[in-house]
């Protein structure tokens, strides 16, 4: 099996002034290609600490990807750091200078002269394109494993590996067989309880499956060989297992939403008493759903209402005011519950929900833009609109 290491570099990934995305989507691409992430560490912008810990990973592993710390500031150390694990000096790689000079000159802006320590490279290193930005990578071979320096930007990053690393790690390892990961997303049920629910599942051989919980949802990936005939299959067990707590395969809610919006044409505005902007900020994420969204208003100062049919009655005025085809709604209660309404010209549903338990304020925004944004979805497959909840209880609804 081949090992392959990431280290992040900079004290703003080490001290959580910026999450580490690049680690994140690094590891699902690697591992869908074969090449799964066994290690992973954090270094500052200290030379002394990142000498010795590129030295020490490529002790004990294949591949090493090292990211950040290319630029052109002195807390920029990774080349300088890469030279001295391998004992030799940096040189100028002219052809990187030749680049980054056009780049310049076709802006019409003079270079800094601190951009030549971009073009500073341990002498034997490879250099890897960067057409996106002024911070070449490179290569080195360390100890036995291939160690490459990337951009921390993470167009950049991405640019990068796609276009010169992975290649040259399929050119290195040939024999290595892709791995395919498969996503069901599920809303409204714990880790255990969906754990019980696919104990009986036998699962074929070099099948697996693993779980990713956040806020509020919790996909079930299904990893497997690539493109095994089996696949579709185990995703149909897995999601049927499930059945009411799935929302939907490959894809998140939202853009499971945005395709229904734009397969069916179908307009939608919402109206927020309680959800503080979430369900537009939701629709305003994905191309399609925001193709289809008309328009939200967030009141924060409307009076609770004593009936659900009162929630109705306002979600079906603000529907013809924009002349949306649907419009989702979410209104304060006089019990203190929740009312959510879906209404269009020719149908209609309402449900009081209140909470189980305590959550804080963003935590209940998103718990209710979910299920809303769930309603949506059934509506627009013509499932039953009464799901499952365990966030929730729902003490009344109105349908027709």
């Amino acid at each position: 099996m081949i090992k392959v290491s990431m280290l992040s570099t900079g004290e703003e990934v080490l001290h959580g002034d910026i999450v580490d995305t690049n680690a994140s989507w690094l590891s699902e691409l690697f591992f869908e290609q074969g090449f799964a992430i066994h290690y992973r560490s954090t270094v500052g912008d200290q030379l002394e600490e990142l000498e010795n810990e590129i030295t020490a990973l490529s002790l004990k592993s294949d591949v090493v990807i090292v990211n950040g710390g290319l630029g052109p500031t002195t807390d920029d150390l990774s080349a300088l750091a890469a030279a001295r694990a391998l004992g030799v000096e940096l040189e100028l790689n002219q052809e990187w200078l030749e680049i980054m000079t056009n780049y310049f000159a076709r802006l019409g802006r003079p270079m800094a002269a601190s951009n030549d320590k971009q073009a500073m490279l341990p002498v034997g290193a490879e250099m890897l394109n960067n057409p996106v930005g002024t911070a070449c990578g490179f290569s080195i071979e360390l100890n036995n494993a291939v160690v490459f320096f990337t951009p921390g930007v993470p167009f950049e990053f991405k640019r990068m590996t796609t276009d010169e690393i992975l290649p040259r790690l399929k050119q290195r390892f040939p024999n290595v067989e892709r791995l395919e990961c498969n996503k069901v997303y599920t809303f409204g049920l714990g880790e255990s309880g969906i754990a019980d629910r696919l104990k009986s599942v036998k699962l074929p051989d070099g099948f697996s499956l693993g779980y990713r919980s956040y806020m509020p949802f919790i996909e079930v990936k299904i990893f497997s060989p690539y493109q095994d005939q089996n696949i579709e299959q185990v995703i149909e067990i897995i999601s049927g297992e499930l059945a009411d707590f799935t929302l939907s395969i490959n894809q998140p809610l939202i853009a499971a939403v945005g395709h229904l919006l734009d397969h069916s044409q179908t307009q939608i505005s919402a109206l927020e008493q309680v959800t503080g902007g979430e369900v537009a900020r939701s629709l305003s994420l994905d191309a399609k759903a925001q193709e289809q969204f008309v328009q939200s208003v967030v009141d924060n100062k409307a009076q609770p209402l004593s009936e659900l049919q009162d929630a109705l009655l306002i979600a079906d005025e603000y529907r013809q005011d924009t002349q949306s085809d649907i419009v989702v709604s979410s209104f304060r209660m006089e019990d203190g519950s929740i009312a959510l309404v879906l209404i269009s010209a020719e149908y209609h549903f309402a449900q009081q929900v209140s909470f189980t338990r305590d959550y804080p304020l963003k935590s209940q925004q998103i718990l209710l833009s979910t299920l809303i944004l769930d309603m949506v979805r059934r509506y627009l497959q013509q499932i039953s609109m009464l799901a499952t909840l365990s966030h929730f209880e729902r003490l009344a609804f109105i349908e027709g």
